[in-house]
Formats: C-alpha cells, structure tokens, sequence
C-alpha cells in the first residue's frame, strides 16, 4: 500500500473550514475512562443488570433508551388498565439505576478537566458548524467556558429547553460575541431528555453539578435520556428515527456540513455507516481527518488506508487529507 502523508494541524489549520465533526476520540482525549466498549458492557462488568439482562436480550438490544423506555411505556400501558406490575416497576428502577451508575463511572467531574476543555472550546469556536457523536458532557462544559468568556458564542439551538427548528437564523453573532457556532449531537447527549409522551428538552443548570442534576432527573422517573450510544448501524437509526431532535439533526444538519469538513476522533467504524450515508446527500469537497499518532507507524497507516476505502464507497469524489490529532494547537493540545 501506498504510504500516507500524515500533516499536522499547522499545516492546515489555514485553510477555510466550515464544520468539526467529533468523535469518541475527541472524547477520549480528554479523559481516557472514555475508552470503553459500551455502557451496557461497563454496567454488566459491575453486576448492575443482575435480574434485567434477559430484557436487554429479549430486545436484541445493548442501548438503554431502548430498555428504559419499553419499560417506561409498559409500566405506564399496566397503570392504565388497573393492573400494575411490581416486577416492571422494580426492572425499570435497575435499568434506570444501571445506566446512572455507568454513566458517574465513566465520566469526569468538571475540575479536573477544565484546562482541556478551556483549549476544546477555543478550538471549537473556529467553526461555524460543530456536531458531536458523543453523549458525554465535555463539548457542553467547553462552550459554556467559551461563551462565559466570549459571550453567547456557542449555540446548541435550544432556547428555553426547547428544540429550535428554524435554527439558521441563530448563525447570526448575538452581541457581545463577535461569531456563532451551532453545536448539534446526532446521538444525543446527556443534556437531552424526553418525557413519557415524547416531548424533549434540554437539562440545563444555572448553577451546581451538571451531571448530578441530569441524574437526579433521571431518577426522578419522569424523564430517559435522549442519546444511542451503541448498536449497528441499522439500529442507531431505529434510535434516531424515535426522537424528534435527532430525527432534525440527521436529516437537516448532517446534509449540510458544507465543502471543507475536519473530522477528530472518529473511527469511521460501519456501525456509524449512517452517519456517512447522511453526509453522503451533499458530500463535502475536502476533508481532513485526524489520526491517533500515539499508535504504531504501521497502525496510523492501516487507519488511514481504512478512512479512505470507507470514504471511498460513500463519498467518492471528496479529497481526504489527514493530520496529527496530537498536534499542538489542536482540540486540546497546547
């Protein structure tokens, strides 16, 4: 195979961009308990799914929105009809708290990672359009750290816990800020939730824990996070096609990153393969796309050669490009 020509971020960083696309490598990068398979592995290793296992399966599913909200929707269909069922109620409860306890396990608190996510934020802000495949809290802290300093910089289209869907007229800077980057997740995020009749919104806190008062949320009962964070391909949509925020998100922005796409900490894995049929309906001209080089030289390789073929079959006649993910100056690299 041909050798590739790995560039850094200098090298490129000059060229106009017009969206970030992040994935769990971005993640990763800044707290490395990302890096585990999925959350229902994570949860299973810790015993939390002790009598709940066989719904998973039953389900053919490893996502716990699934689960949760099968349980949910029975547990309300049993209410209505006058008899309730304790064995669903007390499944619903371990699911639930499975997935909280997950999820603390996994994620870092805000202080030990606010240097990195001073740097992502900056980082961030140099593109009009960013969208994150990852669930976690870490692109939300950075751009309330940038827009804390910057004004309302960073814009993720909700106002007032509501889902903006005429959101293009939020690219307009919103003074004191002097620009405007729309932030959207195509699979969700812990900030998202949903009631039981499908209405969603945005957890959000003016002061205090962030992750503390998503999961008090959750435990509440009256809410299940909106975010699929496993399964194939086939099934991500399934889970996209049941929220009315990812189903915007999938068909409107990811059509429409525009000509020049940076890609960071994505792995291009076919369970993502939707993702790239969705860029597919307006293929960008360029894309740059970032390579672990923490890895062996021969590794970097195969990744790069692996990119391209998947590139290849959905966006055959976009120019790639790769650069150093761990160069200075970007995500969050000094």
């Amino acid at each position: 195979m041909d050798r590739i020509e790995i560039d850094t971020w200098a090298d490129i960083s000059a060229e106009s961009w017009n969206s970030l696309l992040l994935g769990n490598g971005a993640s990763i990068a800044i707290h490395n308990e990302f890096a585990y398979p999925t959350l229902h592995s994570v949860a299973d290793a810790k015993g939390l799914l002790a009598t709940t296992a066989p719904i998973f399966a039953k389900l053919g599913t490893t996502d716990f929105e699934h689960v949760l909200l099968a349980c949910w929707y029975a547990e309300h269909v049993n209410v209505a009809l006058g008899n309730p069922s304790a064995d669903i109620t007390a499944a619903y409860a371990e699911v639930r708290t499975a997935l909280i306890q997950a999820v603390h396990s996994v994620h870092p608190v805000h202080a030990d990672v606010a240097a990195d996510l001073q740097r992502a934020g900056t980082f961030a802000s140099l593109f009009p359009t960013v969208v994150s495949l990852n669930y976690d809290l870490t692109l939300y802290w950075a751009m309330l750290l940038f827009n804390a300093a910057n004004g309302s910089w960073f814009k993720d289209a909700f106002h007032h816990g509501e889902f903006q869907t005429d959101w293009g007229y939020l690219r307009r800077p919103l003074p004191p800020a002097t620009g405007a980057t729309l932030v959207f997740y195509p699979h969700g995020s812990l900030s998202v939730a949903r009631d039981y009749i499908g209405d969603e919104t945005k957890i959000a806190v003016a002061a205090g824990d962030l992750l503390e008062t998503i999961t008090h949320r959750w435990s509440s009962g009256h809410y299940v996070p909106v975010f699929v964070s496993e399964g194939t391909s086939k099934e991500k949509v399934a889970s996209i096609r049941r929220s009315h925020y990812l189903t915007n998100v999938y068909e409107e922005v990811l059509p429409e990153l525009g000509e020049n796409l940076v890609v960071y900490g994505w792995s291009f894995d076919e369970q993502d393969q939707h993702v790239l049929n969705a860029i597919s309906a307006n293929p960008p001209k360029r894309m740059a796309v970032s390579v672990f080089t923490g890895q062996p030289d021969g590794d970097q390789q195969a990744f790069c050669h692996q990119v391209l073929k998947a590139a290849g079959r959905s966006l055959p006649d976009t120019e790639v490009k790769f650069f150093d993910s761990r160069s200075p100056g970007c995500w969050n690299n000094s």
